[in-house]
């Protein structure tokens, strides 16, 4: 826009339009400005990440994320022991396909959380309320655009028009949002790649680090595949934005308007250690020892289900994290995440997620012209996986319940 630094919209503003200009012109200026992004890939390449249905269709057919992903034609993950009760999964991790040797879960909690993404819409919230929560310092536009963002939870969004092509970004296309932070994996890859041990699992089923012990390998963020840990590569809390390569030759302290609005009850990260989503486990000690303290000399130490939310839990409007201890089979995590719209991301992987996601579904008008007869997501999921394939039936992907029948040949157990 031609309008220039400080330009000045009183001199177009009459008494008559206080609260808007007229007069306004555009015109190019052959400069550019490059744009600070931490998504850079907006489709799913018909993989089944973000899991969607019409409600027609998810009324015929409540059982249609067991349907969709590698997991639907590979074994399942927990072996001969796929049936039992989430309350006894998360206790005695059945080894089901794995040669990994599990960690041992016998705390008095198993936490687990679930994610709606039926109700989320995008609104950053989480995002926000986590960052201040936890201590995640604000790196600058400069980092990010290097790929260095500091984030424990971020909302990815991924954009279907239906076709084949992936290369154009669509006109008109429907949009899917997911938020991502640590899914805490009973069968953590980051665990398995780390020399020092700087990253276990509690007795209660977190994914904890010791930042004292992490050498800064990145081996743990190579092994992820949810890409969820970050790298602390300058001490952000200790330094200004624009000094930051100035490294020890530059100022150091954190400024005291800064330290004001820290959270005394989480460490503070250095430079050369990684850092991920903890589950708020500040949040969850300080409930434990409140409970302690309740119950004094009773062993009834359990803190009861609703006592206490973690910061992206508390904050969103919609209500769609829920968090709580999956040991409790009537706590409302476990009872979300009986519901046959719950799936695991990426979970033919065996990882086995704490964090779990609830498919999205949606209701179009059929009489407005864009109604579709399934989520462009799944058409293009529909179209790159089921065309062509022997002895199976494919109508076309507006067709209903034909994603069923391609399906269930292929599902083991």
């Amino acid at each position: 826009m031609g309008t220039g630094a400080g330009f000045n919209a009183y001199s177009v503003r009459g008494s008559g339009n206080l609260h808007t200009a007229s007069g306004a012109t555009l015109s190019l200026t052959g400069e550019t400005y490059v744009v600070a992004n931490t998504q850079e890939h907006w489709s799913m390449e018909g993989r089944a990440i973000v899991r969607e249905a019409n409600l027609d269709d998810y009324h015929a057919h409540p059982e249609f994320v067991d349907h969709l992903g590698m997991e639907s034609h590979t074994p399942p993950v927990y072996g001969k022991d796929k049936n039992l009760p989430l309350s006894e999964q998360v206790v005695d991790t059945p080894k089901g396909n794995s040669l990994y040797e599990h960690p041992v879960f016998d705390g008095t909690h198993q936490w687990g959380m679930t994610i709606d993404l039926n109700t989320c819409t995008g609104c950053n919230a989480c995002v926000v309320a986590c960052q201040s929560e936890n201590n995640i310092p604000i790196v600058g536009r400069d980092q990010v655009r290097r790929g260095r963002e500091m984030l424990w939870i971020r909302l990815d969004r991924y954009y279907s028009s239906g076709s084949t092509d992936n290369t154009k970004i669509p006109e008109d296309p429907q949009i899917s949002i997911q938020p991502i932070n640590c899914q805490q994996c009973e069968n953590a890859t980051c665990e398995m790649v780390c020399p020092v041990n700087a990253t276990v699992h509690d007795s209660e089923g977190l994914n904890v680090m010791a930042y004292n012990r992490c050498v800064g390998t990145r081996y743990c963020a190579n092994n992820c595949p949810y890409k969820v840990r970050r790298f602390n590569f300058f001490d952000y809390q200790q330094r200004e934005l624009d000094k930051l390569y100035q490294g020890p030759l530059g100022p150091k302290g954190m400024p005291e308007l800064l330290q004001m609005a820290q959270n005394p009850d989480v460490s503070i990260r250095m430079r050369g250690v990684m850092e991920k989503c903890t589950y708020c486990t500040q949040r969850i000690q300080k409930a434990k020892i409140d409970r302690k303290v309740q119950a004094q000399d009773s062993p009834d130490v359990e803190v009861p289900d609703g006592t206490f939310q973690v910061a992206c839990e508390q904050v969103c409007p919609t209500r769609s994290i829920v968090f709580g201890n999956v040991l409790d089979s009537e706590s409302h995590v476990s009872k979300m995440k009986e519901s046959s719209r719950d799936y695991s991301l990426l979970g033919y992987l065996n990882t086995r997620p704490r964090t779990t996601y609830l498919a999205k579904l949606r209701n179009p008008n059929p009489e407005m012209p864009d109604s579709n007869s399934m989520p462009l997501s799944r058409v293009e999921y529909e179209n790159k996986n089921h065309v062509g394939a022997p002895g199976e039936e494919h109508g076309g992907a507006g067709d209903h319940g034909d994603h069923e029948i391609e399906t269930d040949g292929g599902r083991h157990g």
